[in-house]
């Protein structure tokens, strides 16, 4: 079954939102949301096309690569001809990102555009290695399309947190068995879903508002969906607008929906796709036409919507709107009080599916002995770890996974640095072209960005 949901913001209110990712290439999205507006955006500057004639030619080979394209409709059929003799050879890509990878130091920028462009340039020229048919190690790939460091948790680590979670959770019996039962205790339809994302979107709207400007118009919809690798995604449709699609093949759990919301909205996806689309629209900067899957923003932009909720919502502070407004539109009595601290003791439960993807395509290991990992250590049902094995067996999705928990703890880390900065920090990276080894630089030292 589906419905849609629309929330659209008040047209009095003024300027800047996005959201997370919109696959160009379906049909769907392009009627539904990439009308009058896209077509009247401005040309790209030279390199900006460079930038995305690669990313097209890749997109041919990866299907899902480029997540949403912003630019002109005649632009984008300069650069990916329909070409009858099919799509360029792996060989020439790599040529051509080596080639555009080779102009950055010269180009009229800051040093922080550099970076940021060397980053996703080098990103870029990993795929098409791939597309050539290089055989990547697999942390190695994980490395040169994210620049982080792909590293294993121990599973001490895990053990101590379930010792920690085993005092918390209700009941009696295997951990596993009673983790699942909690979490389906807050499992809700569709359509009380419905009616708790109409309370809860107003609020995150409102809040991200106490220190974001957002663009007049912008909207979000929400649909539900089937048969997807993933919980959650948002398709960013330019100008402010995305649609945020939850996968029902999973349970919709109350006590996450502020969670998913803050991450898929306000003030995650949606919030940093649409202040960033203004680097292309109002700046120039041609790469932003673009969303690219598999590079290093994406890191940062996992980074910002794992963190969103923190950034909104003091412990206390989610612990009443949960009880005072969630939770009667959804029709539950809940625990606030327990889920914050089993939510605070399951954050470094965060890891597990990426160290479930190293014994996957690192080690070799039997599906089935991964799908048995992620049930002991993420304490998954068995229905939601093979889930989480069909994401992380994707060929597309195979190294993401990391982004996810190494984009928290990334970011938090730099947060928190100060905390009477973290909102203006949060805004920085909302804003600004920004990298992970600039941030873990920024972090190590101490600083923040300089000026441009």
């Amino acid at each position: 079954m589906a419905f849609t949901v629309r929330y659209q913001a008040p047209p009095s209110r003024s300027h800047t939102v996005g959201s997370h990712y919109c696959n160009w290439m379906t049909q769907e999205i392009v009627t539904a949301g990439r009308d009058r507006s896209v077509t009247q955006q401005p040309e790209l500057d030279e390199f900006g096309r460079e930038y995305a004639r690669l990313s097209f030619a890749i997109e041919r080979h990866v299907p899902g690569f480029i997540d949403a394209y912003l630019g002109p409709d005649d632009v984008r059929a300069t650069l990916d001809p329909d070409d009858p003799m099919g799509a360029p050879p792996g060989h020439a890509i790599v040529a051509a990102a080596r080639d555009l990878l080779a102009k950055i130091p010269s180009l009229d920028a800051t040093e922080g555009r550099k970076g940021y462009l060397t980053k996703q340039v080098e990103a870029l020229r990993a795929t098409a290695r791939r597309v050539a048919g290089e055989v990547l190690p697999y942390r190695e790939e994980v490395r040169l399309l994210f620049d982080i460091e792909p590293l294993a948790t121990p599973e001490a680590m895990y053990d101590a947190v379930i010792a920690d979670l085993d005092s918390l959770l209700p009941g009696d019996g295997p951990i596993t068995e009673r983790m699942v039962a909690w979490r389906q205790s807050y499992a809700i339809s569709p359509e009380t879903a419905r009616r708790v994302v109409d309370v809860i979107l107003p609020e995150l709207r409102a809040r991200t508002q106490e220190f974001v400007d957002l663009p007049e118009g912008e909207a979000i919809e929400i649909r539900m969906v089937q048969d997807q690798p993933w919980s959650g995604y948002n398709w960013y449709l330019g100008n402010g607008r995305s649609r945020v699609d939850l996968n029902t093949d999973l349970p919709i759990y109350a006590y996450l929906l502020t969670d998913l919301l803050t991450h898929e909205g306000y003030p995650g996806h949606h919030t940093e796709h649409a202040l960033k689309e203004r680097l292309y629209t109002e700046h120039g900067l041609g790469e932003h036409a673009l969303q690219l899957i598999n590079t290093p923003e994406c890191v940062i932009s996992e980074g910002i919507a794992t963190v969103a909720e923190k950034i909104l919502f003091a412990p206390d502070e989610l612990v009443r709107f949960r009880r005072e407004r969630v939770y009667p539109a959804a029709g539950i009595t809940g625990d606030p009080e327990r889920e914050v601290a089993i939510g605070a003791a399951q954050r470094i439960l965060r890891s597990v599916p990426s160290n479930a993807a190293l014994l996957l395509h690192e080690e070799g290991r039997d599906p089935e002995d991964v799908v048995a990992y992620l049930q002991r250590y993420a304490l998954s049902s068995e229905a939601e770890a093979r889930q989480r094995l069909r994401f992380i067996a994707d060929p597309l999705w195979r190294a993401y996974i990391f982004t996810y928990h190494v984009g928290y703890e990334l970011i938090s880390g730099w947060l928190d640095e100060v905390p009477a900065q973290r909102r203006e920090r949060f805004r920085t990276l909302l804003t600004d072209q920004v990298y992970p080894s600039q941030i873990a630089a920024w972090t190590t030292s101490g600083a923040g960005p300089l000026p441009a």
